[in-house]
């Protein structure tokens, strides 16, 4: 998922042994590609994986080999607030590296401990934006070879341009492919046609499909 979307975030994760306090902050919309970035940053740092609301003080404190905490946590913005604070507390004293996934920003989450609050306002985040249409088309090529089904620029782009911005909707339009694949198309338009029909089958328009003449063979 390398794309401009993504490039500061990108960036940023690479540069994971430096962050200030030992903490970042993902934030963006469901879809926003943060889950995928955060595994992928999980994978190459080491670290534990949990949800906000999974986070406890048993496991702030828990002793490590070296001291050092690494942790993924999604959803950070639902964990409790004693344990989040003691967490951002421990990083800043003992070191390590804890990203954050979110849909706001930190400044944004409903905690009432100023303490904690003052904490969240200084760390660093990035917000991913949705995916733009280029890149989403790239997706959907993607998915689609997976399958086993080639689309071209022109019907990947036709996908694109009428699917919701996110990463899940690339997937799941590809998915279509699956069930109507058992029809005859004579070109990828076609394909990617009947894919959107499944996708949206009760806000069909024929005005939105492209004048191909082909949509099905006899």
């Amino acid at each position: 998922m390398n794309s401009d979307e993504t490039a500061h975030a990108r960036a940023a994760l690479q540069h994971w042994r430096t962050w200030p306090g030992g903490v970042l902050c993902l934030h963006g919309e469901a879809g926003s590609g943060k889950s995928h970035l955060g595994a992928i940053w999980a994978g190459e740092a080491g670290a534990v994986s949990l949800r906000g609301p999974d986070l406890s003080l048993a496991f702030v404190e828990s002793p490590k080999p070296d001291d050092r905490l690494t942790a993924l946590i999604d959803d950070a913005d639902q964990a409790d607030e004693t344990a989040l604070f003691a967490l951002l507390t421990r990083l800043e004293r003992d070191g390590g590296a804890v990203l954050l996934l979110a849909r706001q920003a930190p400044s944004l989450w409903p905690y009432h401990l100023a303490d904690l609050r003052s904490r969240l306002r200084a760390v660093p985040h990035e917000c991913l934006r949705p995916p733009e249409v280029p890149l989403l088309a790239q997706l959907i090529v993607r998915h689609a070879a997976a399958q086993g089904y080639r689309l071209d620029a022109a019907s990947s782009t036709y996908l694109a341009e009428r699917i919701p911005r996110t990463f899940e909707a690339a997937k799941a339009v590809t998915d279509r492919l699956q069930t109507v694949a058992t029809y005859s198309l004579k070109s990828p338009m076609a394909l990617a046609q009947r894919a959107l029909r499944a996708y949206y089958p009760d806000a069909w328009h024929e005005a939105d499909e492209p004048d191909t003449g082909d949509l099905f063979e006899a």
